[in-house]
C-alpha cells in the first residue's frame, strides 16, 4: 500500500525538479535584452505608436459578450434540434418515451430567456456603437449656484458654546438670587 503513494510521490517530485530544471537552464541560455528596441512590443516588424495600454471602449466587450452568448446558444440548438425532430417522431433512442413535448418546452424556454436578455441590452442601448448623453450639462463649480451654505465648524462651537454659556448664565443668577433672599 505504502508503495502507491511512494509512487506518486516520485512522480510529484521528478515534474517538479524537471519544470524548475527547465526554468533554470532557460534562464541561464536565453539572451540578454540589454537594448530598448529588445524591450519594445513586437508588431509585425512594424514600429510601435504609442502606449500598448490603451482603454478600449466597454460596448466592444459587451458585443463580444453578446456574440459569445449566442454562439453558444447556437451550439446547444444544434443538437437540441437533432434530438427534438428524433423525440417528436418517436424514433431513435426517445422512441416511446414521450419525451418531445418535453424537450419542445424547454427549448422553447431557453430561447425565450436568450431573447429576453437580448431584449435587455438592446433596451439599455449597450449594442448602440454611438451612445447619446442624455443627462444634464456640465456647468463649472463657479457658475453652480449653491445649494445650501453649511456653516464652518469653528461657527458650530462657537453656537454651541453659547448655548452653553446662555444655559449655565440663569441658573447661575437664580442660584445667587436664592443666596441673596
Amino acid at each position: 500500500m505504502y508503495f502507491d503513494y511512494l509512487n506518486v510521490l516520485i512522480f510529484a517530485s521528478v515534474g517538479l525538479v524537471f519544470v524548475f530544471a527547465n526554468l533554470i537552464v532557460a534562464s541561464v541560455l536565453r539572451p540578454k535584452r540589454t537594448r530598448d528596441e529588445g524591450l519594445e512590443t513586437y508588431e509585425c516588424g512594424e514600429e510601435a505608436i504609442g502606449d500598448a495600454w490603451v482603454q478600449f471602449d466597454i460596448r466592444y466587450y459587451t458585443v463580444a459578450l453578446v456574440y459569445v452568448v449566442f454562439a453558444v446558444e447556437i451550439a446547444f440548438l444544434f443538437p437540441w434540434a437533432i434530438v427534438l425532430s428524433s423525440a417528436l417522431t418517436d424514433t431513435g433512442v426517445a422512441a416511446g418515451t414521450g419525451v418531445g413535448v418535453f424537450a419542445l418546452v424547454e427549448g422553447v424556454i431557453f430561447i425565450l430567456i436568450l431573447f429576453l436578455g437580448l431584449a435587455y441590452v438592446w433596451a439599455k442601448g449597450d449594442l448602440d456603437w454611438v451612445l447619446t448623453y442624455s443627462g444634464s450639462t456640465y456647468d463649472p463649480p463657479e457658475q453652480r449656484r449653491p445649494q445650501r451654505v453649511l456653516p464652518k465648524v469653528h461657527e458650530i462651537v462657537a453656537a454651541e458654546s453659547a448655548e452653553a454659556e446662555g444655559d449655565a448664565a440663569p441658573e447661575s443668577e437664580e442660584g445667587d438670587g436664592e443666596e441673596a433672599a
